[in-house]
């Protein structure tokens, strides 16, 4: 500003001097006034002068606040756009759907935590290109078509390793920018899951009506054609259509129980139980089947303890227990019912002395329609649901249930639920 100001004061004392000359030179007969013309012309530069100086002040103030104000706009600007990026980082972090965008050369230019859960990356695939990252042919010709066709991309990725998943992707162009592929992936893994279990459900109720169905029909058809006068051939088939019917009964049964939990329509009231009286009333309804088989029943527990659950729930578990391990053992061997405290929790167990379970089939064995032996379990009359019951029953009182066995050595089916405190009672929907 002084710089300015210097120039312009210099500038007014130059047109001065040429005013005092011209008057010297052309008009001669003036040169008396030139002191007082002098005079007035430095008095009229510095007046100049100053005007300008204030001018110059006023441009340089409403500079100096026009930049003020420039500066909180450009304050305000970025705060919005921090906001704004951190609200869009919460939500790519907070998101369960993985999200991942390629730049116009393929690069990874953005990649959420979901998705690196998913796949298993590290922090460095940013940069990265995608095949160099995620190494899958199905994924990059997915993200080709995405990138060279106007229309959304949708595929399912099977990914091995440590961690299989099944994953939905669906894969654009960036709106506004159409060198850019934006994708989504939807781990389905539980889904698709559910869906085969439902397709294996469906297939195995209709198997297991079919044959008793096809029984009875034939059953049916033979005493329709079969001499009225022949009484043993009636009985025997008369026989066959009472017992499918019962299977019959019994699968639907089961079926709507299962459907009943599953559902949790059933409502169970749980209470304190005398785990003895509850051991001694089970046992009663097998002792005449146990007996023809020369089976003994040993209920085993000590008076005290009780066990905090629903009564007919427990019944049912152990009533199912139990009549697996009379129908499966041998004949002259025993089925002990025995209760154990460990810690706040009653374990509850049926140990049977029958021909045991291989190992391979011990994690698939409270699958519903699961069968160790499926020949031999239609020739005893079981409907496969057993077990599965007698694992959401358990559940839905809170406890758990295991199995141990080895061939040769017996079966044991463990029912661990919790020690019920005096005076407690609750019902669990």
């Amino acid at each position: 500003m002084t710089s300015t100001r210097a120039k312009i004061f210099s500038a007014a004392l130059g047109l001065i001097t040429v005013a005092i000359v011209v008057l010297y030179v052309v008009l001669p007969s003036q040169r008396g006034a030139l002191p007082l013309a002098a005079s007035l012309a430095v008095g009229v530069a510095f007046a100049t002068a100053r005007m300008a100086a204030s001018f110059i002040a006023r441009a340089a103030a409403d500079l100096t606040e026009a930049a003020r104000g420039m500066a909180e706009e450009l304050a305000t600007t970025l705060t919005e756009l921090t906001v704004e990026r951190d609200r869009l980082r919460g939500v790519m972090a907070g998101m369960e759907e993985g999200v991942l965008l390629l730049d116009e050369r393929g690069h990874i230019a953005l990649i959420n935590t979901a998705l690196r859960e998913m796949l298993l990356l590290g922090n460095d695939a940013v940069g990265r290109t995608q095949l160099e990252a995620i190494r899958h042919a199905d994924l990059k010709e997915l993200i080709d078509a995405a990138r060279d066709g106007a229309e959304p991309v949708t595929g399912d990725l099977e990914l091995g390793g440590l961690k299989p998943r099944r994953l939905l992707v669906r894969a654009a162009q960036l709106p506004g920018n159409e060198a850019q592929v934006f994708a989504v992936f939807v781990d389905v893994t539980e889904v698709r899951k559910l869906e085969s279990m439902r397709r294996d459900f469906v297939a195995n109720v209709s198997h297991e009506l079919r044959t008793p169905v096809t029984a009875i029909r034939s059953a049916a058809e033979t005493l329709q054609t079969a001499p009225p006068d022949d009484d043993a051939v009636q009985q025997m088939f008369i026989g066959i259509v009472a017992r499918n019917a019962e299977r019959l009964h019994d699968l639907v049964e089961d079926l709507l129980d299962l459907s009943r939990i599953e559902s949790q329509k059933l409502r169970l009231a749980l209470e304190p139980l005398d785990t003895r009286a509850v051991f001694e009333q089970v046992a009663s309804l097998f002792r005449e089947r146990a007996a023809r088989k020369h089976v003994e029943l040993v209920p085993e527990a000590p008076a005290g303890p009780r066990v905090l659950a629903d009564r007919r729930a427990l019944e049912h578990v152990l009533t199912n227990l139990v009549d697996n391990a009379v129908k499966y053992c041998g004949e002259h061997t025993r089925v002990v019912l025995r209760c154990e405290e460990q810690g706040g929790e009653l374990r509850l167990s049926v140990e049977d002395e029958g021909p045991g379970i291989e190992e391979r089939h011990l994690p698939r064995l409270f699958e519903r329609f699961y069968r160790v032996d499926a020949g031999r379990l239609r020739e005893l009359g079981g409907t496969g649901l057993g077990l599965s019951i007698v694992k959401h029953l358990t559940e839905a009182m809170g406890g758990t249930v295991a199995v141990a066995s080895k061939p040769g050595s017996g079966t044991t089916f463990v029912v661990t639920l919790k020690k019920a405190e005096p005076r407690t009672a609750r019902v669990v929907a």
